[in-house]
């Protein structure tokens, strides 16, 4: 049995099929069939069997995929913790981030860091919650920062993805000043009714606004975006209220002369936990290590 037959093993049950586990692995289909064959043959059992043009686990595949997979994990952190030894001044740190928690958190946490580790890269990767928990269990990602719902703690807690509550994410709406609502600092939900709604198109965020709101507001009513920035072109030009979080308008200053007024909710209010999460692991490089201690440690004094 050879670590390329095991890591061949659950890349198939990764993407499904041979032809597409091969793409993954930059090796031929027939490659990758003939030691999935050679696997099988040592085992004893087959592995897989077909379910139309995709392949599944049979029952004693479905046995020895947490052994291998323990097994790769192990091998990975190994390597990880000789590369340490041999090289302790550098590494690389693959951090997730949605677009809320990059804003003022990542680069003061950042600034921290690097101070101990000049020499350490970190790689931001930018993208939605489901993404990057995704990244999270395939290994392409080390760690990351995500703005959960109780929905998304339950996931990661059934996916054995450990979180750490570091902030709080709160909503403010956002009109222009030309806006009749403008010569408020408040808003109620009952004002929202009849009033164009500007949100971002997908995330969590969206998620529980849309929960929130519920039937209340038509879909014809709503505005969609995919970024916070055009959300508020949308309403400097006086095309509708945008709801965003206070962590976006408090970074890029933009209640300070501009031509928005910001208004905070209140009878409601849709807020989300910013999770710092990561794998549970038996071993961690020791940069690694105080990098989340940095990103986790909620005292800015």
């Amino acid at each position: 049995m050879e670590m390329r037959q095991l890591r061949y093993f659950d890349s198939v049950v990764k993407y499904g099929t041979m032809r597409e586990a091969a793409a993954k692995l930059f090796i031929s289909e027939p490659s990758i069939s003939q030691q999935i064959n050679e696997l099988q043959k040592e085992i004893g059992v087959p592995l897989f069997e077909k379910q139309g043009r995709k392949i599944a686990l049979t029952a004693e595949g479905k046995q020895l995929l947490p052994l291998v997979q323990a097994i790769l994990e192990a091998v990975t952190e190994l390597e990880t913790g000789i590369s340490e030894i041999l090289n302790p001044s550098s590494g690389l740190i693959r951090l997730g981030v949605i677009p809320i928690t990059r804003l003022d958190l990542v680069p003061k946490k950042l600034t921290e860091f690097v101070k101990i580790y000049p020499d350490i890269c970190v790689e931001l990767i930018e993208s939605g919650t489901s993404e990057i928990i995704e990244r999270l269990l395939n290994d392409t990602m080390d760690v990351a920062l995500i703005a959960a719902n109780s929905r998304i703690k339950s996931l990661m807690e059934m996916s054995g993805i450990k979180h750490k509550v570091v902030s709080n994410a709160n909503s403010v709406a956002v009109v222009s000043c030309s806006h009749p609502l403008a010569k408020y600092d408040k808003i109620s939900f009952s004002r929202l009714l009849n009033e164009r709604i500007i949100l971002r198109r997908q995330g969590i965020y969206r998620e529980e606004i849309d929960n929130f709101l519920g039937d209340s507001v038509k879909n014809d009513g709503i505005y969609s975006t995919d970024t916070y920035e055009t959300a508020i072109k949308l309403v400097d030009s006086n095309l509708g209220i945008a709801i965003v979080p206070e962590t976006f308008i408090r970074t890029y200053g933009l209640n300070e002369g501009s031509n928005i007024k910001i208004l905070f909710l209140d009878d409601f209010q849709v807020s989300l936990d910013i999770c710092f999460i990561y794998k549970k692991r038996n071993y961690y490089p020791l940069f690694l290590t105080n990098f989340m201690r940095i990103f986790t440690d909620n005292n800015d004094g």
